[in-house]
């Protein structure tokens, strides 16, 4: 358990990366564009002011869109695998809940208390992205992205009967997210009012808990970080709502101008700010460390001392990253950790006893773009106190510090007789920690057979590029001479190979994206060597067909032109039947028709095979062209869609031949059979070049 409250603190550092740059853009806006700072040139309507305006509003767009931010990025650090497939899945559900939550309010706000048409500032609602909803905050955002990676870690690979393959994968998490934010909807609507009072009354707490408020926070959030537990401390007060709403970074930067401008002190105008200081000890307590560090080292290895510690007093002052001292601490004894959690504590609330306050959660470069330099005019004062406190902590620090390690002799950088002790990263933290763990979870099929088809490719090394089409996994290899035999591909489940010297195609079928996004998995962080070929059976499942009122189908010519036999066709997966047994067209127009009655399936995105499911259950692979996948879609024009009913008499598509051949392709309309074993087929009684009609009818299939 804790090892995922681990995981969901890293997570939220990945959405947080861009509130830095955001905040300096817009901290420095609000000098560029204050007259009382820059003059007349910052005067409304001057070409200065316009450009800073301009460069502002791009500023804005963190800021603005936090809720979404969070949404995208806590999968991309929590989704097991196929996490930007799992952030996608994210944003459409949680786009799905806020459309849901609208229309609720729309039709029942008032039963709630909740007048959705209100644009007051306290009415509780806000537009993201263009949808108006409940203002839940990044709460309400990570609530639903958490849902939803739980909905992808479960259900993404969950393999579904080839007929019903075009839901699998993200397909399938978003169709049952998008029935689960029906009552989610519902329970927010329902709830999230009265959390909303709940909150302004603990925003109200918070604040006037005044110094020891700060202090709990600060010594908290300083305490918990080798626990990786600190992001659950500070989140809801930099991001909302524990203090104020949209939290401490927001209401900071959106009132930038106004408390520049302003002669009343920064306590008043700001007292959330205390939630905000964690920052001081990086400017103020590491320097005093880093003495106690030179001032208690051995003569003779202080100048080796001096490379290592000054860059990372520099990176911990100006930017705020701390870990090199932070988890040197806990290496070597974790009561000093604990000790700088205290005096960080006692810093910054002794800051906030004298008055000072804002953003400054962060490093030197930051809090100076959000805090000193807008700020100076009116409120040097309060910075010149908060200086003079940081320089008295500095000294504080370096003597507590140094009584500490001289008086326990802890062997911190320096100390060691024979050897520097170095310093140390939160992955060598992780690493002492770390305990071996079986790993006893059940293989999905798809990593099974991804895993199968590197080893017999030659290994993750041979595999120079991998990509797929509609049924095919196509590969770039460096050496052909290390891959196994057709009949081992065969074996594991491929339905065939098709080699030309360096460019490899594994013919597989519609579980093609599941397998390739299984194959980058295992090629960018091992474990394929775990799948031994030889001891994987291929699990073919039977598909009952029974519910089918049909025991047959006719198919037709798809396409006006001259009939071909698959063994004619310029491409072995075609013309060895190896995706299955059927007929090719070379036209004379591009209008191309349904060859069978039945229902769309499937539409590859770039549009060059569209799968058809007959009235019988029979699966209907009509592909134009040649290697058209790598024309990306241009020569095609798709005029149904998926889950369309269509007969002989439905256009479904219009091809440009010329463009086709003039990419050096050729425009072959291909129909196949794709699950030919549990059907049998009359005999096609049409001669090779034989002139044909669309709506022909050509063979006739009936179930065996």
């Amino acid at each position: 358990m804790m090892a995922k409250f681990q995981r969901f603190g890293g997570a939220m550092f990945t959405p947080v990366v861009f509130f830095v740059f955001s905040g300096i853009i817009v901290g420095l806006t609000a000098v560029f564009t204050n007259p009382a700072i820059m003059g007349d040139l910052a005067k409304e309507g001057t070409a200065w002011y316009t450009i800073w305006k301009i460069i502002d509003s791009g500023g804005w767009t963190v800021f603005n869109n936090m809720e979404v931010l969070f949404v995208i990025g806590l999968p991309l650090g929590l989704a097991n695998k196929a996490k930007e497939r799992a952030s996608l899945e994210a944003f459409v559900v949680y786009m799905t809940f806020n459309y849901f939550v609208n229309q609720i309010l729309q039709m029942f706000g008032k039963n709630v208390g909740v007048n959705i048409n209100s644009d007051s500032a306290t009415s509780g609602l806000k537009m993201i992205a263009g949808v108006k909803t409940l203002d839940t905050g990044v709460i309400g955002a990570i609530l639903i992205a958490g849902i939803v990676v739980w909905l992808h870690n479960r259900y993404f690979d969950v393999r579904l009967p080839d007929w019903l393959g075009v839901f699998q994968g993200s397909a399938f998490v978003a169709m049952i997210g998008f029935f689960l934010m029906i009552p989610v909807a519902a329970l927010f609507v329902w709830v999230w009012p009265v959390l909303q009072h709940g909150i302004l009354q603990m925003q109200y707490f918070m604040v006037k808990s005044g110094n020891f408020g700060v202090f709990t926070y600060i010594f908290l959030e300083k305490a918990l970080l080798p626990l990786g537990l600190h992001h659950f401390i500070y989140a809801p007060f930099q991001y909302g709502p524990a203090v104020i709403e949209g939290g401490t970074t927001l209401y900071w930067v959106k009132h930038i101008s106004q408390f520049a401008a302003s002669t009343k002190p920064l306590i008043q105008l700001f007292p959330e700010g205390g939630f905000a200081m964690q920052g001081m000890s990086n400017i103020f307590g590491i320097p005093g460390i880093a003495l106690a560090f030179y001032s208690t080292a051995i003569p003779k290895n202080r100048k080796k001392l001096l490379a290592l510690i000054v860059p990372g007093v520099l990176t911990a002052a100006f930017a705020g990253i701390t870990e090199p001292f932070d988890y040197t601490f806990l290496f070597i004894a974790p009561a000093l950790f604990f000790v700088h959690a205290f005096l960080a504590a006692s810093l910054a609330t002794t800051m906030y006893a004298f008055g000072v306050t804002g953003d400054m959660s962060a490093g030197l470069i930051d809090i100076a773009a959000k805090n000193y330099i807008p700020m100076w005019a009116n409120h040097w004062q309060t910075y010149a106190i908060q200086w003079a406190i940081g320089i008295i902590f500095i000294g504080i620090y370096f003597v507590v510090f140094r009584f500490l390690i001289l008086k326990f002799d802890f062997k911190t950088p320096g100390r060691s007789d024979d050897e520097m002790v170095n310093m140390f990263t939160k992955d060598d933290y992780k690493k002492k920690k770390s305990h071996s763990q079986n790993d006893n979870e059940k293989r999905n099929p798809f990593e099974v057979a991804a895993g199968a088809y590197i080893n017999l490719l030659g290994g993750a090394s041979n595999i120079q590029s991998v990509n797929n089409c509609f049924t095919r996994l196509r590969l770039t290899i460096s050496n052909p001479e290390l891959l196994a035999t057709d009949n081992q591909f065969i074996a594991v489940g491929a339905k065939g190979v098709v080699r030309n010297k360096n460019a490899v195609q594994v013919i597989i079928g519609p579980d093609v994206t599941n397998v390739r996004e299984e194959v980058d998995n295992l090629i960018e962080n091992g474990g394929w060597e775990d799948f031994n070929p030889s001891k994987i059976v291929s699990d073919q499942q039977e598909e009952n067909y029974s519910s089918y009122t049909a025991t047959e189908a006719q198919l037709f010519a798809p396409v006006d032109g001259l009939f071909i036999g698959l063994d004619q066709l310029n491409d072995e997966v075609f013309s060895k039947k190896m995706l299955g047994d059927g007929f090719a067209i070379k036209p004379t127009n591009g209008n191309i028709y349904s060859s069978v009655e039945g229902v769309v399936e499937s539409i590859f995105p770039t549009k060059h095979a569209i799968g058809i499911k007959s009235n019988c259950g029979a699966e209907i692979l009509l592909h134009l062209g040649l290697d058209t996948v790598e024309l990306e879609g241009k020569p095609f024009n798709i005029l149904i869609k998926e889950g369309d009913h269509i007969t002989e008499k439905t256009k479904v598509a219009e091809m440009d031949i010329d463009s086709i051949k003039k990419a050096g392709k050729e425009p072959d309309v291909i129909n196949v059979i794709t699950n030919m074993d549990q059907y049998k087929m009359s005999a096609i009684k049409k001669e090779n070049n034989t002139e044909i009609k669309h709506g022909d009818p050509l063979v006739v299939l009936y179930q065996k």
